[in-house]
């Protein structure tokens, strides 16, 4: 016998099949339910309490209903939009990391607290983007912004007594052109592998 859990489990699983359907025609919608829902009960009575697996098996509403548009030839609705909140484009970021790495170079604290900045909201866009898998996402900003804020924190803390010797100018420009090339390519790599969220 199926318990209070079973019966909220299935309304909720059946509940989002309907909303992930919502724009087939409304007698095709009733019938993929009611099909999904007698399947839940016959499965519950060979296996009572077996809920969890039983939707597991099924599948996620989101393949389901892909199938069931695929089988209609119909296109899925498009994902509802949170009013108020738009999405960045995907080059926004991209910019904000280039920005934030060069604007410190240019020269004043007021352009280095900007770059500082830049870099937060790029790499917080970055976090909050559907643009990229997660995997990318760590990658992109490991290769311009972690790896470039370690090297700096290493030359500017380094043990070596670098700041007015000879050689001390070639190191840090070229340190500075190792983090800028680094930089690039981290953002060359987010945007290589954008995609449409």
């Amino acid at each position: 016998m199926k318990t209070r859990t079973d019966e909220t489990l299935t309304r909720e699983y059946l509940a989002a099949v309907e909303r992930e359907t919502s724009t087939l025609p409304a007698a095709v919608r009733q019938e993929l339910v009611a099909d999904l829902a007698e399947h839940i009960a016959v499965a519950l009575t060979e296996r009572p309490g077996g809920v969890h697996e039983i939707l597991r098996e099924m599948g996620d509403p989101r393949a389901i209903a892909a199938t069931a548009f695929q089988e209609l030839g119909a296109a899925p609705a498009a994902p509802p939009r949170s009013p108020g909140r738009r999405r960045s484009p995907a080059w926004l970021p991209l910019a904000l990391l280039v920005a934030g790495d060069v604007l410190p170079y240019l020269g004043g604290i007021a352009l280095t607290w900007i770059g500082f900045a830049a870099r937060v909201a790029a790499v917080v866009i970055v976090c909050r983007a559907r643009c990229w898998t997660v995997s990318q996402k760590w990658t992109g900003l490991t290769l311009a912004v972690i790896v470039p804020v370690v090297a700096h924190l290493a030359w500017y803390f380094s043990p070596v007594p670098h700041h007015g010797s000879t050689a001390e100018p070639v190191v840090r420009w070229t340190l500075v052109a190792v983090v800028f090339l680094l930089t690039l390519a981290g953002t060359g790599l987010l945007w290589r592998n954008r995609r449409r969220a």
